[in-house]
């Protein structure tokens, strides 16, 4: 009897030690479990402030990088008004210096009893190299002092820079009496009156007309009936 009580209190002690051992780690189970969900909460909170900073950043470089590119605009806007101004500006001058070489041929014809040697409003001994270009643009060919222009017009300098000679065999240009290359070699007496002298050649012949100063003279190449070049050049 004695020894079936003891095995009862024995199991009754064991079966009280084994209930409060799953409570404690029932506990522990649980604080772990909390500290993890803590953990999982304080990483969501610093991704979620890493994900606002970084949007805050590329907005601001968006910003950057718009202000970046209407700077740039401003800056083409600007060259390209700068740009017209000044292609304006050069038009101007251009004409401007046209006009002057117009009114210095007008000037020099009236000076030397209505002849001049002069070509295109270019004025033997007179018109510059500069002027030359104003009214033609730059040469497309240079050998030594000898440039050619637009349409074949060739001008030959002197050591001051001024045209000492200028031919073409082209319509576009004309003497101050009207006369162009491709007119009726006829027409030359009409419009020049007759020539100081004249020399005879292939298939035609040269007419020479002195300046009202002597100190240049205009020739007129004829051949068919037709002037085929104009020269005019300083004696």
């Amino acid at each position: 009897m004695k020894k079936s009580l003891a095995v009862l209190m024995l199991a009754a002690m064991l079966m009280s030690a084994g209930c409060g051992t799953t409570d404690g780690a029932k506990k522990d189970a649980q604080d772990a479990a909390n500290k993890v969900e803590q953990k999982v909460d304080e990483a969501k909170d610093k991704a979620d402030e890493a994900k606002k900073d970084a949007e805050a950043k590329v907005d601001e470089m968006k910003s950057d990088a718009a202000d970046k590119v209407d700077e740039a605009k401003d800056k083409v806007d600007d060259a390209a008004k700068d740009a017209a101004d000044k292609v304006d500006e050069a038009k101007k001058d251009a004409a401007d210096k046209i006009d002057d070489a117009a009114q210095k041929l007008e000037e020099v014809t009236a000076d030397v009893n209505g002849r001049v040697s002069a070509l295109g409003n270019v004025i033997i001994g007179s018109t510059s190299l500069d002027d030359v270009q104003a009214m033609f643009g730059e040469a497309t060919s240079t050998d030594g002092n000898v440039l050619t222009f637009v349409n074949g017009l060739k001008v030959t300098l002197d050591d001051a820079q001024k045209v000492k000679e200028i031919s073409t065999t082209s319509a576009d240009f004309d003497t101050p009496e009207g006369v162009y290359v491709g007119a009726s070699e006829y027409s030359l007496n009409d419009y020049c009156g007759p020539a100081d002298s004249i020399h005879q050649i292939a298939n035609g012949a040269e007419y020479e007309y002195f300046s009202g100063d002597k100190k240049s003279k205009t020739v007129y190449k004829a051949q068919n009936g037709i002037i085929t070049e104009i020269t005019c050049t300083l004696k």
